[in-house]
Protein backbone atom coordinates (compact mmCIF):
# COMPACT_ATOMS: atom_id res chain seq x y z
CA UNK A 1 0.00 0.00 0.00
CA UNK A 2 1.61 2.99 -1.09
CA UNK A 3 1.15 6.58 1.36
CA UNK A 4 -1.78 7.74 -0.10
CA UNK A 5 -4.04 4.90 0.42
CA UNK A 6 -2.42 4.16 4.18
CA UNK A 7 -3.02 7.67 4.82
CA UNK A 8 -6.81 7.54 3.36
CA UNK A 9 -7.75 4.02 5.42
CA UNK A 10 -6.28 5.98 8.52
CA UNK A 11 -8.52 8.92 8.16
CA UNK A 12 -11.22 6.76 7.16
CA UNK A 13 -10.67 4.37 10.59
CA UNK A 14 -10.44 7.48 12.49
CA UNK A 15 -13.63 9.36 11.24
CA UNK A 16 -15.58 5.84 11.73
CA UNK A 17 -14.67 5.26 15.41
CA UNK A 18 -15.33 9.46 15.78
CA UNK A 19 -19.01 8.51 14.27
CA UNK A 20 -19.16 5.61 16.50
CA UNK A 21 -18.42 7.74 19.33
CA UNK A 22 -20.87 10.61 19.13
CA UNK A 23 -23.57 7.93 18.23
CA UNK A 24 -22.85 6.29 21.49
CA UNK A 25 -23.33 8.99 23.08
CA UNK A 26 -26.31 10.58 21.28
CA UNK A 27 -28.32 7.42 21.99
CA UNK A 28 -29.60 5.37 24.63
CA UNK A 29 -27.94 1.49 25.15
CA UNK A 30 -31.01 0.41 23.44
CA UNK A 31 -30.54 2.44 20.50
CA UNK A 32 -26.99 1.56 20.37
CA UNK A 33 -27.27 -2.08 20.68
CA UNK A 34 -29.56 -2.03 17.56
CA UNK A 35 -26.93 -0.24 15.34
CA UNK A 36 -24.04 -1.95 16.87
CA UNK A 37 -24.34 -4.90 14.21
CA UNK A 38 -24.15 -2.39 11.31
CA UNK A 39 -21.42 -0.72 12.29
CA UNK A 40 -19.12 -4.09 12.91
CA UNK A 41 -20.39 -4.51 9.12
CA UNK A 42 -18.89 -1.43 8.35
CA UNK A 43 -15.63 -1.93 10.34
CA UNK A 44 -15.15 -5.45 8.93
CA UNK A 45 -15.25 -3.85 5.11
CA UNK A 46 -12.84 -1.30 6.12
CA UNK A 47 -10.52 -3.63 7.14
CA UNK A 48 -10.96 -6.06 4.46
CA UNK A 49 -10.14 -3.08 2.47
CA UNK A 50 -7.12 -2.53 3.51
CA UNK A 51 -5.95 -5.51 3.59
CA UNK A 52 -6.09 -5.95 0.20
CA UNK A 53 -4.65 -2.89 -0.23
CA UNK A 54 -6.07 0.46 0.21
CA UNK A 55 -9.47 1.99 -1.32
CA UNK A 56 -7.41 3.37 -4.43
CA UNK A 57 -6.03 0.85 -6.65
CA UNK A 58 -3.45 1.21 -9.46
CA UNK A 59 -4.45 0.25 -13.36
CA UNK A 60 -4.94 -3.73 -13.31
CA UNK A 61 -5.78 -4.10 -9.76
CA UNK A 62 -1.92 -4.28 -9.24
CA UNK A 63 -2.78 -3.53 -5.12
CA UNK A 64 -5.17 -6.54 -4.84
CA UNK A 65 -3.33 -9.34 -6.82
CA UNK A 66 -0.51 -9.17 -3.64
CA UNK A 67 2.26 -10.51 -6.34
CA UNK A 68 4.16 -9.11 -9.13
CA UNK A 69 4.97 -12.30 -10.89
CA UNK A 70 3.91 -15.47 -10.16
CA UNK A 71 0.11 -17.57 -10.11
CA UNK A 72 -2.71 -16.11 -7.23
CA UNK A 73 -5.04 -19.11 -7.15
CA UNK A 74 -8.51 -17.06 -6.08
CA UNK A 75 -11.72 -18.86 -4.66
CA UNK A 76 -14.18 -16.56 -4.98
CA UNK A 77 -17.55 -17.23 -2.78
CA UNK A 78 -20.76 -15.67 -1.82
CA UNK A 79 -22.34 -14.73 1.58
CA UNK A 80 -24.24 -18.37 1.58
CA UNK A 81 -21.32 -20.91 2.11
CA UNK A 82 -22.78 -24.14 1.46
CA UNK A 83 -21.27 -27.84 1.96
CA UNK A 84 -20.14 -28.29 -1.52
CA UNK A 85 -18.72 -24.63 -1.04
CA UNK A 86 -16.73 -25.03 1.72
CA UNK A 87 -15.20 -28.43 0.44
CA UNK A 88 -14.22 -26.71 -3.31
CA UNK A 89 -12.18 -24.37 -0.94
CA UNK A 90 -10.80 -26.80 1.75
CA UNK A 91 -9.53 -29.37 -1.28
CA UNK A 92 -8.29 -26.61 -3.02
CA UNK A 93 -6.05 -25.84 -0.32
CA UNK A 94 -5.35 -28.75 0.37
CA UNK A 95 -4.02 -29.31 -3.35
CA UNK A 96 -1.63 -26.65 -2.83
CA UNK A 97 -0.39 -27.59 0.18
CA UNK A 98 0.18 -30.87 -0.90
CA UNK A 99 1.95 -29.75 -4.34
CA UNK A 100 2.96 -27.07 -4.86
CA UNK A 101 4.33 -26.32 -0.83
CA UNK A 102 7.80 -24.62 -2.27
CA UNK A 103 6.02 -22.10 -4.71
CA UNK A 104 3.66 -21.16 -1.67
CA UNK A 105 6.58 -20.47 0.62
CA UNK A 106 8.80 -18.26 -1.46
CA UNK A 107 5.75 -16.20 -3.01
CA UNK A 108 5.52 -17.80 -6.45
CA UNK A 109 2.41 -19.12 -5.90
CA UNK A 110 -0.56 -16.65 -3.69
CA UNK A 111 -3.77 -18.29 -2.35
CA UNK A 112 -6.50 -15.67 -1.57
CA UNK A 113 -10.50 -15.88 -0.94
CA UNK A 114 -12.54 -13.39 -1.53
CA UNK A 115 -16.26 -12.59 -1.23
CA UNK A 116 -17.96 -11.53 -5.04
CA UNK A 117 -20.73 -10.08 -2.62
CA UNK A 118 -18.65 -8.06 -1.14
CA UNK A 119 -16.58 -4.47 -1.84
CA UNK A 120 -13.36 -6.40 -1.04
CA UNK A 121 -14.22 -9.14 -4.13
CA UNK A 122 -16.57 -7.10 -6.27
CA UNK A 123 -14.42 -5.25 -8.37
CA UNK A 124 -12.27 -8.93 -9.16
CA UNK A 125 -15.30 -10.76 -9.06
CA UNK A 126 -16.07 -8.33 -12.43
CA UNK A 127 -13.51 -8.32 -14.48
CA UNK A 128 -13.44 -12.42 -14.23
CA UNK A 129 -17.18 -12.52 -14.47
CA UNK A 130 -17.71 -14.36 -11.46
CA UNK A 131 -21.84 -15.16 -10.76
CA UNK A 132 -21.08 -18.49 -9.01
CA UNK A 133 -18.42 -19.53 -6.26
CA UNK A 134 -15.34 -20.93 -8.16
CA UNK A 135 -11.94 -21.04 -8.51
CA UNK A 136 -9.73 -18.87 -10.28
CA UNK A 137 -5.77 -19.28 -11.58
CA UNK A 138 -4.74 -15.28 -12.41
CA UNK A 139 -1.38 -15.45 -13.60
CA UNK A 140 0.85 -12.09 -12.64
CA UNK A 141 3.46 -10.39 -15.42
CA UNK A 142 5.34 -7.14 -14.16
CA UNK A 143 1.86 -6.51 -11.47
CA UNK A 144 -0.64 -7.36 -13.83
CA UNK A 145 -2.79 -9.84 -15.04
CA UNK A 146 -1.39 -11.09 -18.13
CA UNK A 147 -3.72 -14.55 -18.44
CA UNK A 148 -6.48 -15.82 -16.25
CA UNK A 149 -8.73 -18.84 -16.53
CA UNK A 150 -11.60 -20.55 -14.23
CA UNK A 151 -11.53 -24.07 -12.73
CA UNK A 152 -15.36 -24.68 -14.09
CA UNK A 153 -14.52 -28.36 -13.05
CA UNK A 154 -14.16 -28.22 -9.82
CA UNK A 155 -17.97 -28.35 -8.65
CA UNK A 156 -18.37 -31.76 -10.71
CA UNK A 157 -15.33 -33.03 -9.13
CA UNK A 158 -15.35 -32.41 -5.28
CA UNK A 159 -16.51 -35.56 -4.04
CA UNK A 160 -13.92 -37.75 -5.54
CA UNK A 161 -10.74 -36.18 -4.20
CA UNK A 162 -8.57 -37.78 -6.10
CA UNK A 163 -9.48 -36.56 -9.70
CA UNK A 164 -9.89 -33.21 -7.82
CA UNK A 165 -6.71 -32.67 -6.52
CA UNK A 166 -5.18 -34.25 -10.03
CA UNK A 167 -7.29 -31.98 -12.09
CA UNK A 168 -6.54 -28.69 -9.96
CA UNK A 169 -2.61 -29.78 -10.19
CA UNK A 170 -2.96 -30.12 -14.16
CA UNK A 171 -4.15 -26.63 -14.55
CA UNK A 172 -1.78 -24.80 -11.97
CA UNK A 173 1.11 -26.60 -14.23
CA UNK A 174 -0.50 -25.29 -16.87
CA UNK A 175 -0.66 -21.56 -15.62
CA UNK A 176 2.77 -21.85 -14.25
CA UNK A 177 5.75 -20.82 -16.71
CA UNK A 178 7.76 -23.15 -18.50
CA UNK A 179 10.70 -22.65 -16.10
CA UNK A 180 8.88 -23.25 -13.27
CA UNK A 181 6.79 -26.08 -14.23
CA UNK A 182 8.17 -29.45 -12.62
CA UNK A 183 9.36 -31.84 -14.08
CA UNK A 184 7.30 -35.49 -13.34
CA UNK A 185 9.10 -37.59 -11.60
CA UNK A 186 9.70 -40.95 -13.54
CA UNK A 187 8.64 -44.14 -11.21
CA UNK A 188 11.46 -46.08 -10.08
CA UNK A 189 10.25 -50.47 -10.15
CA UNK A 190 8.69 -52.14 -7.79
CA UNK A 191 7.95 -55.42 -6.40
CA UNK A 192 4.21 -54.78 -8.23
CA UNK A 193 5.82 -53.60 -11.38
CA UNK A 194 9.07 -55.45 -12.12
CA UNK A 195 11.14 -53.60 -15.00
CA UNK A 196 10.53 -56.21 -18.29
CA UNK A 197 12.78 -58.34 -18.42
CA UNK A 198 14.10 -60.36 -22.43
CA UNK A 199 12.68 -63.69 -23.02
CA UNK A 200 15.37 -66.21 -22.59
CA UNK A 201 17.02 -67.57 -25.38
CA UNK A 202 15.83 -70.43 -27.32
CA UNK A 203 18.79 -73.37 -27.33
CA UNK A 204 19.48 -74.54 -30.91
CA UNK A 205 19.84 -78.06 -31.06
CA UNK A 206 23.26 -79.79 -32.64
CA UNK A 207 23.05 -80.94 -36.00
Amino acid sequence: MDLKNAAAVCLISLFSATIVVLIARALDSQAASQLEPQLTAIAEELQAIRKQGGLAAAPGDAAVETVDDGLVVYYFHNNFRCENCLAIEAQTKETLDADFSPQLSNGEIVWKTLNFQKPAGMRLADKFNVKDPVVILARMKNNEIADWMPLNKVRGLVGDKDAFRKYVRGEIQQMLPPDKQSVPAIPTPSAENPPSKAPPAIPVPNK
